[in-house]
């Protein structure tokens, strides 16, 4: 009886740390990562017409971490983004794919954002989510929701392209938190490679 109290307060103990060293950190749930498509995969699928593939780190300067407030209304955690992009048989552009992630109180989200050769969203895809949240987002893609962010350049506004989308409760929370990383993403990709 002893011998389980002490693994009791040792747990708490933890927990209480935990709190300490992480402010926040008790109401946030703590559920394991799911891959629902790999980045590799989505790099593929979603640039079908490259015959090559290209990764380009572009580390975040001053001012293009005030062009990202300006536009993304948020601070990157990363110091730099990777944009995957493709190129066709003839040396010519063909998308780039870069994976804007959000924290959430149901735990992290990644999607994998395409942009076609002209600079406007061509795909969204949900790439990470965690097991507590993948129902939800599950029932955002049956819905359709993902196909609402096409068309969208930098400087459009995620959240007006589901403004119209009528799903309550988590699933309406996710359609929201899907909006804030498409347009962190936007963002991101007319400050750092658009640029370019």
């Amino acid at each position: 009886m002893t011998h389980h109290r002490g693994r009791w307060r040792l747990a708490l103990g933890a927990v209480a740390a935990l709190a300490l060293a992480y402010p926040g950190a008790a109401d946030a749930h703590i559920t394991p990562v799911v891959v629902l498509h790999k980045q590799a995969d989505v790099i593929r699928a979603r640039l079908p017409d490259a015959t090559g593939f290209f990764v380009t780190d572009v580390a975040i300067g001053r001012e293009d971490l005030q062009r990202i407030k300006d536009t993304g209304h948020f601070t990157p955690e990363a110091a730099k983004v990777k944009f995957y992009s493709g190129k066709n048989a003839q040396g010519a552009p063909v998308g780039v794919v870069l994976f804007p992630q959000l924290d959430t109180p149901h735990g992290p989200l990644e999607i994998g954002l395409t942009l076609g050769a002209d600079g406007r969203v061509t795909s969204v895809v949900v790439t990470r989510a965690t097991v507590e949240s993948k129902p939800w987002i599950e029932r955002v893609v049956r819905a359709g929701v993902l196909k609402r962010f096409q068309g969208l350049a930098p400087g459009g506004d995620a959240h007006q392209a589901v403004a119209a989308v009528k799903l309550g409760g988590r699933p309406g929370y996710f359609v929201d938190a899907i909006a804030t990383a498409v347009q962190h993403g936007l963002a991101l990709y007319g400050a750092l490679y658009a640029k370019g």
